[in-house]
């Protein structure tokens, strides 16, 4: 096996490793994306004990936390939203808070809306309209999750993606590296990759371009071979047109060549060995 055909196996199994872990982490992230906006992204799914961060804009004529309303959640406070601090927003430099949805370690599972408005009656701004669910354990929570692969295998999506993208990054990488790689090893051995693949302008067969022209030793009416990256034999084309770096050679209509394949131009000649007269 020449080192050219080792480098195409390579680049070809890291490809398909990088396009699948791509795959797995664009589902994630689609898959969660549906999810909130299916579940709302002002919904919380909770447990028993739990606390979960949220945040907001500062209801109307509202300076600190003690002048926002707070109604909702339960009576004997096991679902309860509690603000923790204000804080100038980072986007538009409005004032925000921050605070928590705490569920107590006995709540009664179901639905609870908390609402955040401000003393005064102004209109009910919807984004501070908190639903929390309530579910007695983890597993009933995965099970009703409208995520796929939370219900399917209990993994969070968004997790899963930020796991997953680094490896999809680093296999990407290494693909392009190993394709750089098997490009040196082609040109070593006189080859280079069919990237073009048209009918020829007579009728009488097909053209194909590849990387290698003059500057390379290659010269109309040369015969070259053609041959998979895998190393299978195709057939022969002749070279009808050069330029300083591609060529374009012509093959018959019934020899399947795909664009990707290699063509290999034949060893230049040594030059005669001069002698020295006696």
């Amino acid at each position: 096996m020449t080192r050219s055909v080792h480098l195409a196996r390579l680049h070809r199994r890291s490809g398909k490793v990088a396009l699948l872990l791509l795959l797995v982490c664009a589902f994630s992230l689609v898959d969660g994306l549906a999810g909130r906006m299916q579940q709302g992204f002002n919904s919380t799914s909770a447990l028993p004990g739990g606390e979960y961060p949220v945040s907001g804009p500062l209801p109307p004529q509202t300076e600190t936390i003690e002048d926002m309303v707070i109604e909702g959640g339960t009576d004997d406070r096991q679902v309860r939203l509690v603000p923790y601090e204000i804080y100038s927003g980072y986007w538009l430099g409005g004032k925000m808070w921050r605070g928590a949805i705490k569920v107590g370690a006995n709540p009664a599972s179901g639905e609870y809306v908390i609402r955040v408005r401000d003393k005064f009656g102004e209109k009910q701004n919807p984004t501070l309209i908190f639903v929390v669910q309530v579910w007695p354990d983890e597993a009933t929570m995965k099970a009703n999750a409208p995520e796929r692969l939370t219900r399917w295998f209990g993994i969070d999506p968004f997790g899963l993606a930020v796991l997953v993208l680094p490896f999809a990054l680093l296999a990407g990488f290494g693909n392009f590296m190993l394709g750089r790689a098997w490009s040196r090893a082609l040109l070593a051995e006189r080859s280079a990759e069919i990237y073009k693949l048209l009918p020829a302008p007579d009728g009488g067969g097909k053209d194909v371009t590849f990387g290698l022209g003059v500057q390379h030793g290659a010269s109309p009416g040369m015969r070259c071979r053609i041959r998979r990256p895998d190393g299978a034999p195709v057939g022969e084309a002749r070279v009808v047109e050069c330029t300083a770096r591609d060529c374009v050679a012509r093959v018959p209509h019934e020899l399947d060549v795909r664009p990707g394949d290699v063509v290999t131009l034949p060893e230049l000649a040594e030059p005669p060995v001069a002698t020295l007269g006696a």
